[in-house]
């Protein structure tokens, strides 16, 4: 057998191999956890029950996946599961070529989620029009603010200081000894409510009652 025909076979058997990259290394599989306020929430996923509040779960790797929230007495809260192309899937299109890519298009492995964790708050049901006027007002203000500063106030967030974060803290009348733990809650809702009102309407739900 000639140099040139076992370096040819070294290259199918490794091209072979490599065929399920992204596969391999990130799996089928991902780890998702859902969070709520209040707990005991209901979670399905394109109708199946996944659990209840606060779990973290193995979920198959799919697109176009309808996510709820549910709990008797509050209102339900619907959005879809977000997911992106994973990168492993275009080294695998360079290791394992049409092979590798296709097998993982099949099986899901090229997509993951992002974000990987879901933080909601439930509003109840019939509270518009049981609000007083003085939390509406401080609901009202807290909106416009966020809306109004949206892009300047996530910058704020993903580095964790600002004076946009501040002025969100004061309004949503956040604790001193509790800054850091909102925080988190913050950035997690950043990430999974991108459009301005909905994210308002968020923190909102769970700053002011």
């Amino acid at each position: 057998m000639t140099q040139n025909v076992c370096v040819l076979l070294s290259i199918i058997v490794f091209s072979l191999f490599m065929g399920g990259c992204a596969s391999i290394i990130s799996g089928n599989t991902q780890e998702m956890t859902f969070q709520s306020n209040p707990e005991g929430v209901l979670v399905t996923i394109n109708g199946k029950v996944i659990g209840r509040t606060p779990t973290t779960v193995q979920l198959d790797k799919k697109s176009d996946q309808s996510l709820v929230f549910s709990k008797e007495g509050y209102k339900p809260i619907t959005m879809q599961l977000e997911t992106n192309l994973d990168p492993w899937f275009w080294g695998n299109i360079v290791l394992g070529g049409f092979i590798g890519s296709t097998t993982d298009g099949l099986s899901g492995a090229a997509n993951k989620y992002s974000p990987n964790q879901y933080f909601v708050t439930l509003s109840l049901k019939g509270t518009d029009r049981l609000d007083g006027a003085t939390t509406k007002n401080q609901r009202g203000k807290a909106k416009e603010f966020i809306v109004a500063n949206y892009e300047n106030l996530i910058e704020d967030i993903k580095k964790g200081s600002g004076e946009n974060l501040n002025a969100l803290s004061s309004l949503l009348n956040i604790p001193e000894d509790q800054q850091d733990d909102s925080l988190q809650k913050i950035q997690v809702l950043s990430e999974v409510f991108t459009d301005p009102p909905t994210f308002a309407d968020q923190l909102i739900a769970l700053f002011i009652k």
